[in-house]
């Protein structure tokens, strides 16, 4: 199978690497040369344009910032949509706007042109070693043929719906996670605000009913977990400005079909506010350094 391979950044890197490894042909395009180099050096042919990489392969993969890269890559000048089709499938792995994945699918069908999309989860750590989970809305027969590429990136591989209801899932998935580490974070201030060992205070919560994955995995005090990023410097699995955008995109598709959200537009805001504090790329588990307590100085 011949993989056209579009967005080559942080997640795409090791994704395209998991593909070659696994002896699928891949020719890969990245707006950034240095993440074009990346690729090169993992084994991908390169392409000089979206419509280059996407030209004369079996399966286009995109894996793209935002829903603004998303619709320029497949329905922009030069795009997709104009390379020579003839019933390609595309999978986009991007975490993006439901709506936006149903209009783009809309358009490439008029084109004859197949859609599915599959954000995954599990951060570069995940990406590394092949073991996303990927959520996919679309066709089942379009996931079948996509299945044999979906399986060299990812160990759960989900068919949720209709296109759209990948990313659906994947915003409810990090609404519960980013939501849920801030919950952590500002536990483990307050445990340490009145003395209360952070070993200890994880040993209780663990046999407990606050007991999370977050906390088991992604625990934001440094020196806990040895392989959570917090432990690392805070190195980024997933970065506090991509849940952000997340969190963002939850409340956005809450607000499209008039659901009420309480929690998700305040961890955002949080989100946010940490990012502009500079710890935007770093973990979004860094949001523990943002809730430090205030100095005594201070009038509350």
């Amino acid at each position: 199978m011949k993989i056209g391979f579009i967005g080559t950044g942080t997640m795409g890197q090791p994704m395209l690497g998991n593909l070659v490894k696994k002896g699928f042909a891949v020719t890969a395009y990245d707006v950034v040369p240095a993440a074009l180099d990346a690729a090169a050096r993992l084994g991908a042919e390169r392409a000089g344009s979206v419509r280059e990489a996407a030209a004369d392969c079996d399966l286009v993969i995109t894996m793209l910032p935002s829903s603004a890269n998303v619709e320029t890559v497949y329905l922009g000048e030069g795009g997709i949509i104009e390379a020579p089709s003839a019933g390609r499938l595309c999978v986009d792995m991007s975490t993006i706007d439901p709506g936006t994945s149903q209009r783009v699918a809309a358009r490439l069908k008029e084109h004859g042109i197949r859609f599915l999309d599959a954000p995954v989860s599990g951060g570069v750590n995940g990406a590394t070693a092949g073991t996303l989970a990927i959520m996919v809305g679309g066709d089942v027969s379009d996931l079948a043929e996509a299945r044999p590429a979906l399986v060299a990136m990812g160990a759960n591989i989900i068919h949720v719906g209709g296109i759209g209801a990948g990313e659906v899932a994947k915003l409810c998935n990090n609404l519960i996670s980013g939501s849920a580490l801030i919950a952590v974070a500002e536990a483990f201030r307050i445990g340490e605000a009145f003395g209360v060992d952070p070993q200890i205070l994880t040993n209780v919560i663990a046999k407990s009913s606050g007991a999370t994955w977050v906390m088991e995995h992604m625990h934001p005090v440094p020196g806990i977990v040895d392989s959570a990023a917090s432990s690392r410097q805070y190195a980024p699995g997933f970065m506090t400005d991509l849940m952000a955008k997340d969190l963002g995109l939850a409340v956005g598709a809450a607000r499209d079909k008039r659901v009420p959200v309480v929690v998700a537009p305040a961890a955002q805001q949080l989100y946010r506010m940490a990012s502009s504090h500079g710890l935007g790329r770093e973990d979004f588990s860094a949001v523990y350094k943002f809730l430090k307590p205030s100095s005594d100085d201070a009038p509350v």
